[in-house]
């Protein structure tokens, strides 16, 4: 349910669309690679970043176009009773993106989650946190 909750919020906050790769901007931009921006029907504008720290090395290869569609995975890792689920959004030609968006150049907080059982009763609920 964790799971589920957390690839549904990283998939909202892909479809409306944190980081700079670790390459200068104009091999960035030769190859198509920026943030991904979009202003919806209500005239607000939402970003989302390039992830830091990426090699261009296996995207210039690379005969995809970087953007959407956007891949939605979990990284969970489970430490005795803790459980950290890790986002990664990846666009077609292998470029990943942070996990924050921007609103009208406004930072958003981050989605909320509940826990439920299969009786549909609250268990826990709670913010996912970036970083």
């Amino acid at each position: 349910m964790i799971v589920a909750a957390a690839v549904l919020a990283v998939v909202v906050i892909g479809a409306l669309l944190r980081g700079i790769f670790s390459s200068p901007a104009s091999s960035r931009q030769e190859i198509g690679l920026t943030s991904l921006s979009v202003t919806d029907d209500n005239g607000d504008k939402w970003v989302l970043d390039l992830a830091k720290g990426q090699s261009l090395a296996g995207l210039k290869d690379s005969s995809a176009k970087p953007g959407p569609p956007l891949l939605v995975k979990t990284d969970v890792q489970i430490s005795s009773s803790d459980v950290s689920i890790g986002l990664i959004v990846e666009g077609q030609a292998g470029e990943k993106y942070a996990g924050g968006v921007q609103k009208n150049g406004q930072w958003q907080q981050a989605p909320a989650f509940s826990i439920v059982d299969e009786a549909g009763k609250t268990l826990t609920s709670g913010r996912f946190k970036y970083g």
